[in-house]
């Protein structure tokens, strides 16, 4: 337990960054529900016509937003008990999952539709996505078994906590990067921030081009 000028100081630093790292996710949620519904794909968020729409919004709330609150849930939950707090950071891991699975089903569903159909796992993005849920899958049982159910030694706990908070970030990280890589790919940045079509017409219109300087032409 913190002694109670630390706790304050604690709380004074760690609350602020705390809602300001929420309302950051909240924003990336806002911002991708946004950018896909009706721009990437015409059937805006409809399971039977437009699947792709929900992965890359499912994988967003699962391994950024949920994942994201679940490694905090220790520093967030100070004056909870602790055995509650474990049980509040496997059911939002849950939710990680439950929501990452969505999102992958919906890209094979995608392209398995697709006509021909595609292959899958083509890309690095795939690979990248496929091995964070893999290892997120394998750090949630291991986590389960030792910390919650059926409990393993204290020594063994505490030889493990180490390599189970290493892996934790690891992945987290990965999930991130794996989140950059796909909306880059989807070519999001390219269609709704750079402005393709826009910067064509500007290049191509000649009433747009530099006035001619006599003196530089001559």
């Amino acid at each position: 337990m913190l002694p109670a000028t630390r706790r304050a100081s604690f709380l004074l630093s760690y609350n602020p960054l705390w809602v300001f790292a929420q309302l950051l996710g909240l924003l990336a949620l806002i911002l991708i529900g946004v950018l896909f519904d009706k721009k990437h794909t015409a059937g805006g968020y409809n399971w039977k016509t437009s699947p792709f729409n929900f992965h890359p919004l499912m994988m967003t709330i699962g391994l950024l937003f949920c994942y994201g609150n679940a490694i905090l849930s220790y520093r967030t939950l100070t004056r909870v008990p602790k055995f509650t707090v474990k049980l509040v950071h496997a059911c939002l891991l849950v939710l990680s999952l439950i929501f990452a699975l969505v999102g992958l089903t919906a890209i094979i569903r995608v392209k398995n539709e697709s006509k021909p159909p595609s292959s899958h796992f083509m890309s690095l993005h795939a690979w990248m996505g496929l091995i964070t849920i893999i290892l997120f899958v394998f750090q949630w049982i291991f986590g389960f078994c030792c910390f919650l159910f059926p409990t393993l030694s204290l020594e063994i706990r505490q030889l493990y906590m180490p390599s189970h908070r290493l892996w934790g970030k690891t992945i987290f990280s990965m999930a991130l990067i794996t989140i950059l890589m796909g909306i880059t790919e989807a070519g999001v940045f390219e269609a709704f921030f750079v402005g393709k079509d826009e910067n064509r017409y500007l290049l191509e219109k000649n009433d747009f081009q530099r006035p001619s300087d006599a003196e530089n032409d001559s």
